[in-house]
């Protein structure tokens, strides 16, 4: 489904809804690539393959500008940086 222009109270029952009907998995890892015209994304629950999600080069870069806004409005709010899986690997190596 693509982003729409819907007022909140209408993007918040379709995220009920999702949440009532559709099957819901945690990730905590990832693998992607692309082919000729599309992208892949390789989901990982502790370096286990859980799903693996084809889309289109379009939908995979609205994707991926979306789930940027919504960490820099966590960040804005909370004043907390969320570090990067390297970052946090980086730390932990030392």
């Amino acid at each position: 489904m693509m982003p729409t222009n819907d007022g909140p109270q209408q993007l918040q029952q379709i995220a009920q809804q999702a949440f009532e009907q559709a099957p819901s998995l945690y990730v905590n890892g990832f693998v992607n690539g692309m082919g000729i015209t599309d992208t892949y994304l390789v989901l990982q629950t502790n370096g286990q393959t859980t799903l693996v999600v084809n889309m289109s080069l379009s939908l995979a870069k609205t994707l991926g500008q979306s789930l940027l806004t919504q960490v820099e409005r966590f960040e804005k709010q909370t004043g907390q940086s969320v570090l990067t899986l390297p970052e946090l690997s980086n730390l932990t190596a030392r």
